[in-house]
């Protein structure tokens, strides 16, 4: 089959939100580079063996701003958004959507806050927040694991790391998903203003934060980051304010998201093995493959954009100069050529850490290494305080309308401890 004999995707679909692994699947087999028809010039390539080729040519395949990662305001309110963002500073590219040279720059500076041995002072950190959350459990209730446990725990992690003051904690996670909104996502007119507003005040917050730590600083992240090594030139707020912007998302992001899949996976392997909470306390190696298998399914980041800088015919595929292409990771990780019964939750799988979730080359997640000890740390703190998590109503658990982020937006649990 083509691009034009199979079924239409449409990642904007809410039973693609929902589940897009069957489409996934069928792209692999039938149209690995495939063109969105309701949007010309945006290919999805969803084979692991093609999204990895791609992300190791960044000279093709370039992360400075590619076109359709982000949904546009609708025009009732674009005058109303462009008078917000006036107030606040201008997109500035850091990490995320940015290449050589200023990716390098931005890129060394970062690296210096994520080495092992800063790892090492953040995993305390960690621990404390997720024996925090752990012992807020009751017996026998029923909670929202999202709201209780997945969110909560990366959250005030990374304000720790990072030295923000605990009154953010709120305002935090309200921050962090209005960045995302428009991520592989449509927003109503309405829902575009509250993402502007927040922004803005996110800015408005952290800039009054950088600006003390230049002059009082602190054993935290942001003092790291407004301190230039010698030979560097300093990064200014402008710069800052979108790079802390970054490190919040992928701080707590991939965690939010891929805890809550682990904690549904860990109850369907509980009706065939009712220790399974034990060994997750007990046995740190399969702890941490019960992490990097979930990271695997989850996928929680589906995958990441790039342009594609000249004509180019990729795998039979023609790809316009300035076209968009959708690396997808969540698809890649279910690939049966590269992992054996791909759809099967394995935390023993020997190959896991052959998945894309954290991406490869020269754009690899920086916080790659915090979100497996945030994931670890919370596994260990809930079997040490449950016996179960049991997933109530599961047929009725519903994912975020976008395709570049999946997450649940709840998971009721009953909490059975031990």
């Amino acid at each position: 089959m083509t691009s034009a004999t199979i079924p239409a995707v449409n990642p904007h679909d809410d039973s693609f939100y929902q589940n897009p692994f069957p489409s996934y699947a069928m792209l692999r087999a039938e149209a690995p580079v495939y063109e969105i028809p309701d949007t010309p010039g945006l290919f999805f390539i969803t084979t692991w063996p093609y999204v990895r080729e791609a992300l190791m040519d960044p000279g093709l395949f370039s992360n400075l701003m590619p076109h359709a990662r982000r949904s546009e305001p609708p025009a009732e309110v674009a005058e109303a958004v462009a008078e917000i963002r006036s107030k606040g500073y201008p997109y500035t590219p850091a990490l995320g959507n940015n290449d050589a040279p200023e990716h390098t720059r931005y890129r060394k500076m970062v690296n210096r806050s994520f080495t092992v041995r800063s790892l090492n002072w953040m995993e305390p950190l960690v621990d404390e927040v997720a024996n925090q959350i752990a012992g807020r459990l009751v017996d026998g209730e029923v909670i929202d694991a999202v709201e209780n446990i997945t969110v909560p725990l990366p959250v005030w992690a990374i304000m720790r790391i990072l030295g923000i003051e605990d009154e953010y904690r709120d305002d935090l996670r309200r921050w962090s998903d209005s960045s995302n909104a428009s991520l592989g996502g449509k927003l109503t007119a309405d829902r575009w203003i509250d993402v502007e507003n927040d922004i803005l005040e996110f800015q408005t917050v952290i800039c009054e934060i950088l600006d003390d730590r230049r002059a009082n600083p602190r054993e935290d992240l942001l003092s790291q980051l407004v301190t230039a090594e010698e030979g560097e030139t300093p990064l200014t707020n402008q710069e800052l304010v979108w790079l802390v912007r970054e490190l919040i998302v992928a701080g707590n992001e991939t965690t939010i998201r891929s805890l809550g899949e682990i904690i549904c996976h860990l109850d369907e392997m509980r009706a065939t093995d009712p220790a399974i909470w034990d060994r997750v306390r007990d046995d740190e190696t399969f702890r941490k493959g019960v992490v990097e298998e979930g990271i695997r399914m989850a996928a929680p980041v589906m995958g990441l954009w790039r342009r594609v800088t000249r004509d180019v015919d990729f795998h039979g595929v023609h790809l316009p100069a300035e076209s968009t292409v959708f690396l997808a990771y969540s698809s890649a990780n279910r690939d049966e050529t590269v992992f054996p019964d791909a759809d099967t939750f394995d935390p023993l799988r020997e190959n896991v850490k052959e998945h894309l979730s954290f991406g490869h080359g020269i754009h690899v997640c920086v916080g790659a290494g915090l979100a497996r000890i945030e994931a670890s740390s919370a596994l260990r703190a809930l079997a040490e305080k449950v016996t179960a998590l049991e997933v109530v109503d599961r047929a009725s658990l519903r994912y975020g309308p976008s395709y570049g982020l999946r997450g649940l937006l709840e998971l009721p649990v009953r909490v059975v401890h031990r």
